[in-house]
Parts: structure tokens; C-alpha cells; sequence
């Protein structure tokens, strides 16, 4: 066992997210590959710790909370990835802004001591996913963010959209970037099947209540969509009170369901009639593409990440409340169509976004790194 491959997949937190949910998937199928996992958490749990035990997936947390001390965070993680010979890893594979950071400060403070004490011992290869375009970037993050993505042995773009930002944004070279799309994991997922809509149709969007995702949007575009029906809002964020208060002022919070954060996403999705995504930006779209694996109809933002797995027909103008109100009535009064759509796009989807096509591409590009190429 210890003659394989170990790979750290370093993140802020294991709460629910897509970048957490990838982590998860890869670390638990990475082993089928010849290879060793383990996740390290650099804050705290989160939401995933119990399915990360149940699991069987090693982890560590770094420090205590957020509240910790960044020295002590940049100790611990340095220590933590050079370890003695045979705990430290081949491959530290980072995600998200945190991991990228600190991970990349862990390697260029041990740089010296491996010149003067460790010659001769090969160090780790560094990746980073890019899971997202990061629109909200102050000035100062964005020039830490680049400072450690671009010292990155390898870049991961999860669609071309974020291919293009990497480059033009992170000033990646193109040559250390390499796409491979997210996954998602269709056994976790029913079909929904060929139902009509229920008498009251239901709604269901999902993603973190945050800025990006566009909820206020979707609020005001459904004032005017006449009843009935109902929204399910799967997920939990910064602008929960916000959003709950903006729908009293639009008169449907009675209709508006606020879930919190779910592991039955996918009964969730099959459950539904209408899977709803209006989101500002994306670096792909991981709900959305579940709910397509799910035969679930749909309506999204017209976005450059989405139009890469999907038709123009059902995308709107984001950030409009107007296109998105004539957009969910057009989809009731169509909603045979819809159906017969979501339903032939399902087998290309599970085909072509199943979670073990990414873990096999994950596998090459660490076999390449390992090998040196």
C-alpha cells in the first residue's frame, strides 16, 4: 500500500459546495486508480465531515477555526505536507482560494530548507482546480490568487470559459493548464421521468445564497408569474435573511420554501417540475447539470461556462426580471416540450459528465506529473 501514489487535496472547509463535493468523489475514488488520499481541511469540517467518515476517507484539520492564527495555519500546513518520508504526499492537489494561497506560501517557506537539508529528496507537484470565475476578487485577493496560481506545476479549468479567465485574469500560461470538466455522480441522482407538472408547479433552484447566484433575480421575476406554484431554495449563505425579506416585499413568501442545505438533492430534483439557475456568472454549473442528469426540466443564465453543455432555447439574460417572468411562463405553457427535452438530453449528459470519466482524467494528469511530464 505504501509504494502508491499519495495525493493531499487541500480546501478551506468540507461544508456543501461543488468544489467540497469533487474533493469528496475524488479522494474516495482516486484509490480504484492506484492511488493514496487524503483530504486536508484547513478551517473546519463543515456539512460533508459525516459522509467523509462514513466513507472511509482519511482527513485532517489544519487549526481550530477561521479564527486561528495564520502563522500558526502556515506551521501546521507545512509540517503537515513535509512530513517525514512516507507520510508526505507526491501530489498536493489545492482548491479554491484558501488552499491555493497557503499551500503555495507552505512550499516557497520550505524552499530554503529543502536546498540546504533535503537534496536529492524529490518534492511534491502542486495543482490547483479552478472552480469558478471569481468575479468579487478585491484587488488585493486577486494578486494574492495569482501569485499562487501561477507558481502551480499544473492548473485544472473545469469548462473553456474558465480556461480563458486562468489565462487572461490568473496570466496562467496556457501550456500549464488543462481542462477537464466536472463530474457528477448519476447514481446518486433518479430519474424524474416523463410526469406532467403538478396542478401547483414546482420550482426548485439550488446553489449557495450568495451575490453569484442570483437569487434577488429570480424573486422579482416571479412576482409577476401568476399562481399558482412554489420554489424550493436549496442551499444556505450570507443573504438568507436578505432573500426571505425580499420575498415578503414581493408578496410570495408563502410560496417560497427556504431548505437549508440538503443530501437528498437528487430525490429533491426528481421530485420537481422546473429546475431554476439564474446565476450572474459560473465556472460551469454543477446544479445545473444535475438537474439534467435528472431529466428535469429547465431555464438558466445565458452564460458562456453553460452554453458549453447546453441549447440557447432554455438560457435568459441574467440579471433580467423581466426576460426571466416571460421565460418561466413560456416553460408552463410548453411544459410537454420541456419534458421531452429534459428526457432526451439525460442519456449525453450521464455519458459524457459521469463522476468516473473525471476521476480517470484527475488519474493521467497525476501519472504524467509523477512521471515528469
Amino acid at each position: 500500500m505504501t509504494n502508491k501514489p499519495l495525493v493531499f487535496h487541500v480546501i478551506p472547509s468540507l461544508r456543501m459546495g461543488g468544489a467540497e463535493r469533487l474533493v469528496l468523489e475524488l479522494c474516495a475514488r482516486l484509490p480504484e486508480h492506484g492511488y493514496r488520499t487524503k483530504i486536508i481541511a484547513l478551517f473546519d469540517g463543515g456539512a460533508l465531515w459525516q459522509e467523509v467518515r462514513d466513507r472511509n476517507i482519511r482527513w485532517t484539520q489544519t487549526v481550530p477555526s477561521v479564527e486561528a492564527s495564520r502563522l500558526e495555519l502556515l506551521s501546521r500546513l507545512k509540517k503537515t505536507i513535509y512530513a517525514e518520508p512516507g507520510r508526505r504526499p507526491d501530489i498536493v492537489h489545492a482548491h479554491l482560494f484558501g488552499a491555493d494561497f497557503w499551500s503555495i506560501l507552505a512550499r516557497e517557506f520550505h524552499e530554503v530548507h529543502r536546498m540546504l537539508y533535503e537534496k536529492g529528496v524529490p518534492p511534491p507537484a502542486f495543482v490547483s482546480t479552478a472552480h469558478n470565475i471569481d468575479h468579487e476578487d478585491s484587488s488585493l485577493r486577486r494578486f494574492a490568487r495569482r501569485w499562487a496560481v501561477r507558481r502551480m506545476d499544473r492548473v485544472i479549468a473545469i469548462s473553456k470559459d474558465v480556461q480563458r479567465y486562468a489565462m487572461h485574469d490568473l496570466r496562467v500560461k496556457n501550456d500549464r493548464i488543462r481542462i477537464i470538466p466536472n463530474g457528477i455522480d448519476v447514481d446518486r441522482i433518479p430519474l424524474r421521468g416523463t410526469r406532467a407538472f403538478d396542478a401547483t408547479p414546482r420550482f426548485i433552484t439550488v446553489g449557495r445564497l450568495e451575490p453569484q447566484k442570483g437569487h434577488e433575480t429570480l424573486f422579482r421575476a416571479l412576482k409577476d408569474v401568476k399562481p399558482p406554484w412554489r420554489l424550493d431554495v436549496v442551499g444556505s449563505g450570507s443573504l438568507e435573511r436578505d432573500l426571505k425579506e425580499l420575498a415578503e416585499r414581493m408578496h410570495i413568501a408563502s410560496r417560497v420554501h427556504f431548505l437549508g442545505e440538503r443530501h437528498d438533492v437528487g430525490e429533491l430534483l426528481a421530485a420537481s417540475d422546473l429546475f431554476l439557475f439564474p446565476s450572474h456568472w459560473e465556472g460551469m454549473g454543477l446544479a445545473l447539470l444535475e438537474a439534467m442528469a435528472a431529466g428535469l426540466p429547465f431555464l438558466a443564465s445565458d452564460l458562456p461556462a453553460i452554453r458549453e453543455f447546453t441549447t440557447a432555447s432554455r438560457l435568459v439574460p441574467p440579471e433580467d426580471p423581466l426576460a426571466w417572468t416571460e421565460a418561466v411562463a413560456k416553460a408552463l405553457a410548453s411544459s410537454k416540450d420541456l419534458i421531452k427535452k429534459a428526457e432526451d438530453a439525460v442519456p449525453r449528459v450521464r455519458k459524457k459528465y459521469g463522476i468516473d470519466r473525471m476521476v480517470g482524467e484527475y488519474a493521467k494528469l497525476y501519472g504524467a506529473l509523477l512521471e515528469g511530464g
